[in-house]
């Protein structure tokens, strides 16, 4: 049955434009889409290859692989990604002559397939990896190398120490590791608004751990459901976020609170208007969906709406219920 808020949007059309879910998102004059020129990643039979910088503990590494094969299995094998992995808990952790060695290990990979030398290479790596680290700043993130043929895909993790909690039930970097890994999953894709890949993958963190005690995924969504309604403009919603890099700075600034948090609920609240409302039909239907049709026509077919404005209008409705209602709601999502 469908929700009182989606009855009366469909009772009152004339408040909403009946527009065609069909044609390409919208480009700034500037034209700097990160879609331009992308091309998908292929799916593969090999694993992730990981590179840790020596001196740094390997359970890092092991917590990020951890995580990363829970959400492969989940979502298939694809690029294969190499997975970068540096930080320093101390000042001695790593010599100089040990981080040498991992930039110049990551600039032979990276160059690979392009025309770009080592040595072009080197500053690149220093200011990505050392100077990062050196600062006491803690990144993870995917990111695409399209100067070759093929192209490849990195996942960079770096000070990954800093996430970890010892009461943690399941260690913050084992959720690093699958909201990147859904990342590479969407790389194999096409182009999704970046409301649907970051809050896609906030889901992720709390949908695909294994069950386990003091694992609550209900209370991580209720947190994530928090922090998006934290922003002070009540005009700005997930519709403001579908490319963070072409958007204003009026919506840039409120990047975590529309793509990863109002993202990962307008997830949920697309596998609660499917019909089956089973989040594995996100993978085994829209996705491949997207890849026939674009991402606004996989949308409506998907939730069975007329247009990406028809949901827009019905989640911001779905916003505003009460927290009970909301949470409800994702308890009743199915695998």
């Amino acid at each position: 049955m469908k929700s009182t808020w989606r009855w009366l949007i469909l009772m009152v059309p004339l408040l909403l434009p009946l527009l065609s879910c069909h044609g390409p998102a919208e480009r700034d004059d500037g034209g700097n889409s990160r879609w331009i020129g992308f091309r998908p990643l292929d799916a593969t039979d090999e694993a992730p290859v990981y590179h840790l910088l020596e001196g740094y503990d390997r359970k890092w590494l092991e917590q990020i692989e951890e995580g990363v094969e829970v959400a492969r299995s989940y979502w298939g094998s694809f690029g294969p990604p190499h997975v970068w992995i540096a930080g320093s808990e101390d000042e001695s952790s790593s010599t100089e002559e040990q981080w040498s060695d991992f930039i110049e290990e990551y600039c032979e990979w990276r160059t690979s397939t392009s025309t770009r030398s080592i040595a072009e290479c080197i500053p690149h790596g220093k200011r990505q990896f050392q100077e990062v680290t050196s600062r006491g700043d803690a990144e993870a993130y995917l990111s695409e190398i399209r100067d070759g043929d093929p192209y490849l895909a990195e996942l960079i993790f770096i000070n990954v120490h800093q996430w970890y909690f010892k009461n943690d039930p399941i260690a913050d970097p084992v959720l690093r590791g699958i909201h990147e890994y859904t990342h590479v999953f969407q790389q194999s894709v096409g182009e999704i608004p970046t409301w649907m890949a970051e809050g896609g993958a906030v889901f992720c963190e709390a949908w695909l751990p294994p069950q386990q005690d003091g694992w609550d995924p209900l209370q991580r969504m209720e947190w994530v459901m928090e922090s998006a309604l934290r922003i002070d403009d009540p005009d700005l919603t997930i519709a403001d976020m579908e490319e963070i890099e072409t958007a204003p700075e009026e919506v840039a600034r409120y990047h975590r609170e529309l793509a990863y948090d109002a993202g990962a609920w307008a997830t949920v609240f697309m596998v609660h208007n499917s019909s089956d409302q089973r989040v594995s039909s996100l993978r085994d239907r829209f996705f491949p969906m997207v890849k026939k049709l674009g991402w606004e026509d996989a949308l409506c077919r998907f939730v069975g709406m007329d247009s990406k404005e028809e949901f827009y209008a019905a989640f911001n409705e779905f916003m505003a219920l009460p927290r009970e209602q909301q949470l409800k709601i994702y308890s009743r999502l199915k695998r």
